[in-house]
Parts: C-alpha cells; sequence; structure tokens
C-alpha cells in the first residue's frame, strides 16, 4: 500500500468555490481569448490573497500574536502579492487556448469537496 499524500488546504468560501468552478467553465468555452486570460487571472490573484489570509494571518491571529508582528507580516505578504501581480498576468495574458485550457484543468484538480465534511 502506498502513502496518501497530504495537502495543506484552503477552505474557499462558498463565493470563491462558485467563482473557480465558473472560471474553469469559462476557460473551457469560446470566449475572446483575451477575456478568458483576465477571468484565469482575476480567480488566481484573488485565491492567493485569501489563502495568505487563511494560512498566515488567521492563524496568528488566533494564537495571540502581537499586532505589531501581526501588521509586519501583513506588510511582507501585501508585498508578495503585489509582486506576484505584474508578472501573473504578464503570463496568462501571453497564453494560447490550450494553455488556458490548461489552467482549467490545473484549478479543477485543486476544486475538490471537503474530505471531512
Amino acid at each position: 500500500m502506498t502513502d496518501r499524500a497530504w495537502f495543506l488546504a484552503t477552505p474557499l468560501t462558498a463565493d470563491l468555490a462558485r467563482e473557480g468552478k465558473a472560471t474553469v467553465a469559462f476557460l473551457r468555452s469560446d470566449a475572446p481569448r483575451k477575456e478568458r486570460a483576465r477571468r484565469a487571472f482575476d480567480f488566481v490573484f484573488e485565491t492567493g490573497e485569501y489563502a495568505l489570509g487563511y494560512h498566515f494571518h488567521e492563524p496568528l491571529a488566533a494564537l495571540g500574536v502581537g499586532v505589531i508582528t501581526r501588521k509586519a507580516l501583513g506588510a511582507a505578504l501585501d508585498l508578495a502579492i503585489r509582486g506576484i501581480k505584474p508578472p501573473l498576468r504578464r503570463i496568462l495574458d501571453g497564453m494560447d487556448d490550450a494553455q488556458l485550457r490548461g489552467v482549467a484543468d490545473a484549478i479543477e484538480v485543486r476544486l475538490y469537496p471537503d474530505p471531512h465534511g
């Protein structure tokens, strides 16, 4: 028997989960390539911001880490996410139809129901 893979997952809000499914469908549609790239960017970027909050901001607050330390981490995370924005947009804008369908596949693989629920 092989070991199962372990995941560090980010539970999505109902709105983000719906948007993820809608983004997958949109990326597989015959909408203009530029619109599909924009939609992919919007979803990927928004979920990235959300995941950083979930995995960093929320636990530190729950653990009672001081406000100044949390603000310093928040500033660093904001800088990181802003740094990701331009290259992510360029990458997605430069993708062809097949690559954008691959983005749909990659998002879909990451969207799965709560295995504990």
